[in-house]
C-alpha cells in the first residue's frame, strides 16, 4: 500500500503544480484531494481500490464545491469590465476627410492612424475635418466640423 499512496500523493502535487500553469482553482484543490487520499492510505485508514477512489471522489466533490466556492468568497476576482464599446468612444472625436465623402458615395477618414469608409449627408472634401456621429457596421457617419 505504501506504493499506492506515493502514487496518489506524486499526482496530487503534480495536480497543484499544473495548478499553477491552468488558473481556476480546481485543479489545486483536486490536487489536495488526492493527497489527502495518499496519506489516508499511507495511515491505513482506507483500504482496497473502490474505497481508495470513492474517498478521492468524495474529497475531491468536496474541496472543489465548499472549499473552492469559500475561498472566491474571501478572494473575488475583478469582474469589472471596461468599456469596450469603441462607437461609443469614437462619437464626437475629430477626424480628417482623406477621400472625399457625398452623400451619394462612401469615402475615406483617418482616425486613430487609420483609414476608415465614412459616409454624410453632406459633401466633404479631402483634407477637410469631421466630427464622428455614429457607426453603421465598419462605416463612420460623419458630418462637417
Amino acid at each position: 500500500m505504501e506504493m499506492v499512496a506515493l502514487v496518489w500523493m506524486g499526482l496530487g502535487a503534480a495536480l497543484i503544480v499544473l495548478e499553477l500553469v491552468v488558473p481556476g482553482a480546481v485543479f489545486g484543490f483536486v490536487g489536495g484531494a488526492a493527497i489527502l487520499t495518499g496519506v489516508l492510505v499511507q495511515l491505513g485508514h482506507i483500504h482496497g481500490p473502490v474505497n481508495i477512489l470513492l474517498t478521492f471522489f468524495i474529497s475531491s466533490i468536496f474541496f472543489v464545491m465548499v472549499l473552492r466556492t469559500g475561498l472566491l468568497k474571501m478572494f473575488p476576482s475583478d469582474d469589472r469590465v471596461e468599456n469596450t464599446d469603441e462607437t461609443q468612444d469614437a462619437i464626437g472625436k475629430i477626424v480628417e476627410v482623406i477621400d472625399e465623402v457625398t452623400p451619394y458615395r462612401r469615402g475615406r477618414i483617418r482616425y486613430l492612424d487609420t483609414s476608415w469608409e465614412a459616409q454624410s449627408d453632406e459633401t466633404l472634401e479631402s483634407g477637410q475635418q469631421a466630427v464622428i456621429v455614429s457607426r453603421d457596421g465598419n462605416c463612420w457617419i460623419v458630418k462637417p466640423l
